[in-house]
């Protein structure tokens, strides 16, 4: 790949600022239009982020054409490409209309809701902020699938693995020389298995998924790494 996969984590890790900021938007009516406007250029960014970082490695155009048939057939999925184009290309909102009543302890707290425009019929009937939720679900759950199916080629820990390298028919001095160091930089003494070599690798020269944090918070999963299993 000629990017980085730390282009996508950005990508959603920004997307999920934007949600928390709608949800913290409380009695602010300007403000959640511009974290919601602001949150659905960032969701869209992500897919477009994928494409740009994926493209290019086998299978990943099929893979990813079943995902955009799931995302065509999801309503609120098109609802929020059709509110990019309206808020990019024409500058109007559909975040119109909300409520204000008080929560337990008697604090006030506001709801937002899609109100429909001409250039915008059909909104979903939910608050917003659980509309938003539900997409920002959705789109972690394919970049999760997208960590699992293309681990070798994003992920790292994965890359630097024994299985990978052999089936790319390299060694592990190939990846010792390939992160910058001489051959051999691993074999510490001669009781150093292979498996271990590996494991120091990976253990001093990669970082992981970061976006585990958000997969173990709204999809109650994350990606594993090689150690976590036995290599």
């Amino acid at each position: 790949m000629q990017r980085s996969i730390s282009i996508i984590e950005y990508k959603v890790r920004q997307a999920h600022f934007f949600l928390e900021k709608i949800a913290q938007a409380g009695l602010d009516f300007f403000a959640a239009q511009c974290f919601v406007d602001a949150f659905v250029i960032a969701t869209r960014s992500i897919t477009f982020s994928m494409q740009a970082v994926i493209s290019g490695v086998p299978e990943f155009d099929k893979w990813y054409e079943g995902k955009q048939a799931i995302l065509k057939k999801d309503t609120i999925s098109q609802f929020f490409n059709k509110y990019r184009t309206v808020s990019t290309h024409i500058g109007d909102t559909v975040v119109r209309s909300g409520s204000v009543g008080r929560d337990a302890s008697g604090r006030r707290i506001a709801e937002y809701y899609f109100t429909p425009i001409p250039d915008l019929p059909d909104i979903p009937g939910q608050d917003v902020l659980s509309v938003c939720k539900h997409h920002f679900k959705m789109l972690l759950e394919l970049v999760f699938d997208l960590f699992v199916a293309f681990r070798y080629q994003i992920d790292e820990r994965w890359y630097y693995t024994r299985e990978n390298f052999r089936r790319l028919g390299k060694t592990i001095e190939y990846a010792e020389q390939e992160l910058g160091f001489p051959r051999g930089w691993t074999d510490v003494s001669e009781a150093s298995s292979e498996p271990e070599r590996w494991a120091a690798l990976r253990r001093t020269q990669t970082v992981g998924c970061e976006l585990n944090a958000l997969f173990l918070q709204y999809l109650g999963k994350q990606v594993e790494g090689p150690d976590s299993n036995t290599e």
